[in-house]
């Protein structure tokens, strides 16, 4: 019996052990190294404000009152120094934003940051139902809202309205053929604000109780809605009772992209609908007389943050709303609880800001985030089949972190990345991963299909000399993918 035991154990000893072996013998090599990473959204380490931040917290232990302050528990809604600082900053640097009014009536409420931001109201402001997304749209803000119960839906896009199987300029699942939207088109990201409007107020679909829109520097395309959009989509929110939420976290973060023969700056171009002053933010478009209320009514919400004016790990943003807004947020259980939202970084940024550190160190990212950009630009004008859309926009100012670039239709770019990755080790964001509804494109529209042959890169992270030799390097893996 004790043979016939170890027997059995040895046999199913071996047994194991050739499974494993197999198994390793078969697995997959490990992927190849990133050489160049166009993927992540980060600021390159050489623009952290480090002694920037060396400057404020060396100013602030010398204020020993305000020090002590700044270690206990804060206020709900954030320190008044904070707020009061935050609105005359945000205040100066939008004053000459076109379609800017009086926002006075808002308040704001200090948060941990964007993402926080949506976190804060999904929480307090809804309670299940649906939230209607851009088409592509930042890839992790659906998982907020679906850890909330929200059913996340697409928004109609103009992109929906292209017929894919039209030979001018659309093509077949087999060959690459010319662009799907032409070079000078403005529709990809572009909200398709009539057709919200016919299928809300006239084809009795439910409206949802949220819209999650990115109307500055939109991420990843890069557009900013016009102001005429934006009055359009603000009204129809307010009308229909609907929480209209811009995260606006690059507004402040742009530049002028283009200028007359001159040299001066181009201001407005009324024969193509182009200007060059920067859509005031979203809070500029709520009515009063149907906002200031204390129950919960349609109304336009910014969310905003430090993360890109400043360093991403000063974890310090705000919400901007109407009172009834700030309120609901002010009564939330999470926040009368822990005391307000981090009222010693809340003092930092508060010095950053009556310093003017603020002021000096955004004028700083701006300069060097233009050059990077225009790098970039330039270096893809070798290969005009790849196409930034992004200058399509009608503002034209550029903004933000990244670039939105389109390949001839019928390129794949989740399988361009995946052979960029292996051949060439460059990694960018494949235009699928922006798509929260890719594969459903049975449902949509075409907007699926154009999205997928598109792709973000951005132009922060890197160092300038490796951001020219990852796009050199780009441009080359798009070319032996396409010719091979």
């Amino acid at each position: 019996v004790g043979r016939r035991k170890r027997q059995t154990f040895q046999s199913a000893t071996h047994k194991l052990f050739t499974v494993m072996t197999s198994s390793k013998e078969q697995s997959s090599p490990p992927p190849p190294p990133i050489r160049y990473d166009l993927y992540r959204g980060h600021p390159n380490n050489s623009l952290l404000p480090t002694l920037e931040i060396q400057s404020i917290l060396s100013s602030c232990a010398k204020d020993k009152d305000s020090l002590t302050r700044a270690l206990k528990y804060g206020t709900n809604e954030g320190d008044d120094a904070l707020l009061s600082a935050l609105r005359s900053f945000i205040e100066k640097r939008t004053v000459h934003d076109d379609g800017s009014s009086d926002t006075t009536s808002s308040g704001f409420f200090i948060t941990s940051g964007v993402s926080h931001g949506l976190e804060l109201l999904c929480a307090t402001c809804t309670n299940g139902g649906e939230v209607w997304v851009e088409r592509p749209t930042y890839f992790l803000a659906p998982k907020i809202f679906q850890s909330h119960g929200l059913v996340v839906k697409p928004l109609p896009m103009l992109s929906d309205r292209l017929d894919l199987n039209k030979s001018d300029g659309c093509g077949t699942d087999t060959e690459y053929t010319e662009w799907a939207v032409q070079p000078d088109q403005d529709i990809i990201g572009r909200i398709d604000i009539d057709k919200l409007i016919q299928m809300v107020e006239h084809n009795g679909v439910p409206p949802p109780k949220m819209m999650y829109i990115i109307p500055s520097y939109h991420n990843p395309t890069g557009r900013s809605m016009t102001v005429a959009e934006r009055e359009k989509l603000a009204s129809f929110a307010i009308r229909n009772g609907i929480l209209l939420v811009a995260d606006e976290v690059y507004h402040l973060l742009d530049w002028e992209r283009e200028l007359n023969a001159d040299g001066q700056t181009r201001t407005d171009d009324t024969s193509n609908q182009t200007t060059s002053r920067r859509p005031a933010g979203m809070i500029h478009f709520n009515t009063n007389a149907e906002t200031a209320t204390a129950t919960l009514k349609g109304c336009c919400i910014s969310v905003s943050s430090f993360t890109k004016i400043f360093a991403p790990g000063i974890r310090l943003g705000w919400i901007q709303a109407p009172p009834f807004i700030i309120q609901r947020l002010i009564s939330h259980g999470y926040i009368i609880s822990q005391g307000g939202v981090a009222p010693f970084t809340g003092r930092l940024m508060t010095n950053a800001i009556e310093s003017g550190l603020l002021d000096s160190y955004l004028n700083k990212l701006k300069m060097e985030y233009a050059q990077r950009c225009d790098l970039v630009c330039d270096l893809l004008k070798v290969e005009p089949r790849i196409v930034v859309l992004t200058h399509n926009s009608p503002i034209k100012r550029g903004g933000g972190y990244f670039l939105w670039v389109q390949f001839p239709f019928g390129v794949d770019s989740d399988a361009l990345l995946a052979f960029s990755m292996n051949d060439y080790g460059v990694k960018f964001m494949p235009g699928s991963r922006c798509d929260p509804f890719a594969g459903e494109d049975d449902d949509n529209g075409s907007s699926g299909a154009l999205i997928k042959c598109c792709a973000r890169l951005c132009f922060a992270d890197l160092d300038r000399d490796e951001l020219v030799d990852a796009t050199k390097a780009f441009i080359q893996a798009f070319r032996s993918f396409v010719d091979r």
